[in-house]
Order: C-alpha cells, then structure tokens, then sequence
C-alpha cells in the first residue's frame, strides 16, 4: 500500500505579538502584503 501526502502551501503575515493574518492559498502580491502589514500598524495589540 502506497500512502500519497501532498503539500499545501498557506501564506501569512505574522505579528511579533502574536496576531496573524491568512493570505490564502495562491502568492500573494506585494500590495496585498503591504496591506496586511500595514492593517498591524493600525491597530493596538491585545
């Protein structure tokens, strides 16, 4: 019996305190990057 795994690759933008961000499945653009970064600046963590 052969066993099949495939890998999945997820994008995310990590904050140093924790809080995350899920960009999806496909490459994310430098914008979409950027917008995501800058949605951390914005806010006040926890």
């Amino acid at each position: 019996m052969t066993m099949r795994t495939e890998a999945e690759t997820r994008w995310m933008v990590l904050g140093i305190d924790g809080r995350h961000v899920s960009l999806g499945r496909a490459k994310p653009s430098e914008r979409e990057v950027m917008a995501a970064s800058d949605t951390f600046a914005a806010q006040k963590p926890y």
